[in-house]
């Protein structure tokens, strides 16, 4: 893990003229509005209301304004996939079977993989850290296994969005019983996989 003191400076200018302010101008780029502290004369907020009228920030009830809202923030989030790193696929390329992973199945799916590929077979791990939006090559990565497994710690939330983004047919392997995955089940559940015929 690095140390707070080691990680880069994140610059923070905040508005401070009222000289042709809209709260809700946004960066053409990120879609990020201006930080302004609360209370600066001029610059004032406005609380309150179902949503903000697109530019101005006034209070708005109006449909088609809060659509094109939740849009613009969809689009926002949508805009961070720009900022995510590579995949990381440990283990082959390309081949038979990905076991692809979040959060705490790490360690059962790293073991279970080095198991598996010291026998022969033909597995890799991804291990995805971020989920909204997923990683901008993840496709890419998941077209170049024959197979997929996704191990989760829930009753599947990734497999079925990995099956609806992307239209591959991959396999869950689901524990909800408030215990980690042990590798043999990982191994187990794979190995099955790779003997059905394609």
């Amino acid at each position: 893990m690095p140390r707070a003191a080691d990680l880069p400076a994140i610059p923070v200018v905040f508005r401070d003229d009222p000289a042709g302010y809209q709260p809700y101008m946004r960066d053409p780029a990120s879609l990020a509005r201006p930080w302004v502290i609360p209370g600066t004369p001029g610059l004032e907020h406005r609380i309150g209301g179902l949503e903000r009228e697109d530019v101005t920030g006034n209070v708005s009830y109006a449909p088609v304004n809060h659509e094109h809202m939740i849009r613009v923030r969809q689009r926002k989030i949508a805009g961070i996939a720009g900022e995510i790193p590579p995949t990381t696929v440990t283990g082959p390329p390309e081949g038979e079977l990905l076991i692809l992973g979040w959060g705490s199945t790490y360690g059962a799916i790293a073991g279970a993989v080095q198991e598996l590929t010291s026998g022969g077979a033909s597995v890799a791990h991804a291990h995805l850290r971020y989920l909204n939006p997923l990683p901008p090559d993840l496709a890419s990565v998941l077209g170049r296994y024959r197979k997929v497994l996704v191990p989760e710690m829930n009753l599947g939330q990734l497999v079925r969005l990995i099956r609806a983004e992307y239209l591959v047919d991959a396999h869950g392997l689901n524990k909800i019983q408030g215990r980690p995955f042990k590798q043999s089940e990982i191994v187990t559940r794979a190995r099955a996989i790779l003997a059905e015929r394609p």
